[in-house]
């Protein structure tokens, strides 16, 4: 089977790529995040998607029991290595099938870690399961790209350098989606090497159908970390709050 775009994209080249997102911005997000929503102060959390750990760490320094999955071994390598916590745990799983069922009081996806897959049908698949892994009134926080403001404010050519490496980005829109072509070249190689990214651009409407059917209720929706409200074509995010029933 071929192997998907974020099997490859997200192994040693990402962490330079992304290299900005760092464990400061992880704990202001956290903080802003606890601070502005309902959230419940102690329990047991998984971190969907968790990367190299950042929001876990940052969860598990406020005292909380954290789990965080994800499907990249570098990352998860890189999380493990950068594990103080024992309350902190880490696990290698595909968000489409995922162990758990009734045992976190909160689940948390961030940093646009939704809508990879290529039929909405996967991507509902999630929704369900992030619901599965909750215990009855367990709460659910999706921070997630803003369809509109994204395709309103689609830079089609970026480039930067890191540590001596020259990264350009290329990105459009097609069939529904968000595209990213990233070509990573240093001195030591003769050819660039590739990564594509996709995220599916669902509208708020879409998402919050999505968590109704998995059957979550109480559902609000924030268009920045400040958790300021959600304007369709100001908004950089969705932030997604919601209660299983």
């Amino acid at each position: 089977m071929a192997e998907e775009w974020f099997e490859r994209s997200f192994r040693e080249d990402y962490v330079l790529v992304y290299r900005h997102r760092d464990d400061s911005a992880a704990d202001g997000e956290i903080a802003n995040l606890l601070e502005r929503l309902p959230v419940k102060d102690t329990g047991r959390v998984l971190d969907l998607c968790c990367g190299s750990g950042r929001h876990s760490r940052a969860l598990a320094r406020r005292g909380y029991e954290v789990v965080g999955v994800d499907l990249s071994p570098v990352l998860l390598q890189l999380a493990e290595e950068q594990n103080t916590y024992p309350q902190l745990s880490f696990a290698r799983c595909d968000m489409r099938d995922i162990p758990f069922r009734e045992e976190f009081d909160i689940v948390v996806n961030l940093f646009t870690s939704f809508g990879y897959f290529s039929t909405d049908e996967e991507n509902a698949n999630v929704i369900r399961n992030m619901a599965q892994a909750l215990k009855t009134k367990g709460e659910v926080v999706i921070d997630f790209l803003n369809a509109a403001y994204v395709i309103d404010n689609l830079v089609p050519h970026s480039t930067k350098e890191v540590s001596g490496m020259l990264i350009k980005e290329e990105r459009w829109i097609q069939d529904g989606f968000v595209k990213k072509r990233i070509l990573i070249s240093d001195e030591s190689s003769n050819e660039p090497r590739e990564y594509m990214e996709q995220v599916r651009l669902f509208s708020a409407e879409q998402m919050i159908a999505m968590l109704t059917e998995a059957g979550f209720e109480k559902i609000q929706v924030f268009g920045n970390y400040l958790f300021e409200e959600y304007v369709a074509h100001e908004s950089p995010r969705m932030i997604f709050y919601a209660v299983k029933q």
